[in-house]
């Protein structure tokens, strides 16, 4: 299998990003030109601990992996069966464990981002330490996206970085309720911010970061 992590890209967040978009079996479920300013983003920070809520068919832990520190320590939790994204299953875990690079060390949490037994997984593998990213693409309701940022922005430092997916104004992609717009129009007047939408007509995506 080839091991995706040690690949050698030479132009910035873009090679990665085409290599991501042309593999159907990891391809980000994003409007690429948003996902490309993210990238650029996380590139900067270069960080040595990040987790992101929803992985889905893996697009955004691949970029990571690129972005992050050599020796960082990257979360993958998501829910399996979940109603927006669906879930990996177990068969896509060997391809995700070959995202790693170098010395990083990668964590795949298979379960509800909302219980306390999850967050209390996730200190344990934080440690003493603070994650410098947070990517939250997990539950879409308001009270779900709601409750993510709740229970895990104390985990960021301040200094980092924490990035939502849909905050465009929804009208289409979900069946079932995504109203991350609501929220994200709430909590980014309480922080410096920055939104990231190719159209506002678009009906779906759109990224929204909050610099702590």
């Amino acid at each position: 299998m080839r091991c995706y992590g040690e690949l050698t890209f030479n132009n910035g967040v873009s090679d990665p990003l085409d290599f991501c978009f042309r593999h159907s079996s990891i391809r980000p479920l994003q409007v690429r030109s948003e996902l490309e300013r993210l990238a650029k983003i996380v590139a900067t920070k270069k960080p040595g601990a990040a987790m992101e809520i929803g992985t889905c068919l893996g697009g955004t832990l691949f970029m990571l992996c690129q972005l992050a520190s050599p020796t960082a320590t990257i979360i993958s939790l998501d829910l399996p069966n979940g109603p927006f994204g669906g879930g990996y299953t177990p068969l896509q875990l060997p391809l995700f464990k070959k995202f790693r690079r170098h010395q990083q060390r990668l964590h795949f949490l298979r379960c509800d981002s909302h219980s306390a037994e999850t967050l209390a997984s996730v200190k344990g593998i934080c440690g003493s330490g603070r994650l410098d990213y947070l990517f939250i693409d997990g539950d879409h309701t308001y009270e779900g996206v709601k409750q993510d940022f709740e229970m895990y922005s104390p985990l960021v430092r301040a200094g980092g970085v924490i990035a939502f997916h849909d905050v465009a104004e929804a009208s289409m992609y979900y069946k079932v309720d995504s109203n991350v717009r609501k929220f994200w129009d709430e909590v980014k007047k309480r922080y410096a911010h920055e939104e990231i939408i190719e159209d506002q007509k678009q009906g779906w995506a759109g990224i929204g970061v909050l610099y702590l």
